[in-house]
């Protein structure tokens, strides 16, 4: 099969580059914290929402499966 790599401009596949370093530049590298993505407040607030959406879907799962255990039907 061709090899599908995506185009760089640089000329090496990322994980090309990654294969060529040592053990202890790779964990250097690895253990450098990413910046905080900047989200627009649109998505700020499509997360917030879906966050209190997962939080009342869990504690209508717990109710259930706590009603259900109980028996009261």
């Amino acid at each position: 099969m061709q090899d599908e790599t995506e185009y760089r401009p640089e000329g090496h596949h990322e994980s090309q580059l990654i294969e060529a370093l040592e053990p202890d530049q790779l964990t250097a590298a690895v253990s450098k914290p990413l910046p905080r993505l900047q989200l627009s407040r649109s998505m700020r607030i499509v997360l917030w929402v879906l966050r209190v959406f997962v939080l009342i879907i869990s504690v209508l799962v717990i109710y259930v499966f706590i009603e259900s255990l109980t028996g009261k039907s």
